[in-house]
């Protein structure tokens, strides 16, 4: 079988869609649900105070924003089968007319396709805060993602040493993607569906304290920083291409691991 065909994976993520409705219309909902409370809470709470602390409060707002997608990113990957209720979902995965490859890369795009319901979420979320917060008369409102768009900004203009930024910037996202992988390994490693990342973070810990002699940021060089994107790259590309190995091999009888 051809490992990749466009029509028959058309087919498969129409398929996966209406199969995995529910689950995208919880999440949806979920999301939706834990920004309104957040932006609610720190609004209605800081507001009170001053000026100042509402300006606070919306920057607050914002980086949680930050982090609820950096960490949807990170973890992301491991989101593979938590559409899957049970066994007789994996039997009908297993048993659909398409290739493992096809099949690895729509389970895989299921966190994609979370990041845009997030994102209404996130406008529904913020909507409902301001209309609220008009109608109580708090002395300053504003959108939390004009706030969010603000601070981003700032942090992008910010007049930092070349050297400096790019180290800095370089390794945050080659940590981010790195993890991904790990976790995207985990997925399929690890026969738990809901709780993979909770054993791929124990293992993550206990990589990132064995001791080390990596050079630090400030006294790389260019070379130094060059030679560690290539590792990473590859340590990526690995983790990936071992991920989809092991989804190769899944079974429907449980074990702890997928081996």
């Amino acid at each position: 079988m051809i490992q990749f065909n466009i029509q028959r994976f058309g087919k498969l993520a129409r398929w996966s869609l209406v199969n995995d409705k529910k689950y995208f219309i919880k999440s949806f909902l979920q999301v939706f649900a834990i920004l309104t409370f957040l932006f609610l809470f720190f609004t209605w709470v800081m507001n009170r105070e001053s000026v100042r602390s509402s300006i606070n409060a919306y920057e607050t707002c914002s980086i949680a924003v930050i982090i609820l997608f950096g960490t949807t990113f990170v973890l992301g990957s491991s989101f593979m089968f938590y559409s899957m209720e049970g066994k007789h979902d994996m039997q009908n995965l297993m048993m659909l007319p398409a290739s493992n490859f096809e099949k690895y890369l729509m389970r895989y795009a299921s966190w994609i396709l979370l990041l845009p319901l997030y994102l209404v979420a996130l406008l529904g979320a913020d909507a409902l805060q301001y209309v609220v917060n008009l109608m109580v008369g708090h002395e300053y409102v504003t959108f939390v993602t004009s706030t969010l768009v603000d601070s981003l900004s700032r942090l992008f203009q910010l007049e930092v040493h070349s050297h400096l930024r790019h180290t800095f910037l370089n390794s945050l996202l080659l940590l981010a993607v790195l993890f991904h992988s790990l976790y995207a390994l985990g997925a399929t490693f690890f026969r738990t569906r809901k709780f993979n990342w909770v054993p791929t973070t124990l293992v993550i810990i206990l990589l990132s304290i064995v001791p080390n002699t990596q050079v630090s940021p400030a006294e790389a060089t260019t070379t130094d920083l060059l030679i560690t994107d290539l590792v990473a790259l590859c340590w990526t590309i690995l983790n990936f291409w071992l991920s989809y190995k092991l989804f190769c091999r899944q079974q429907v009888i449980g074990k702890f691991i997928n081996w």
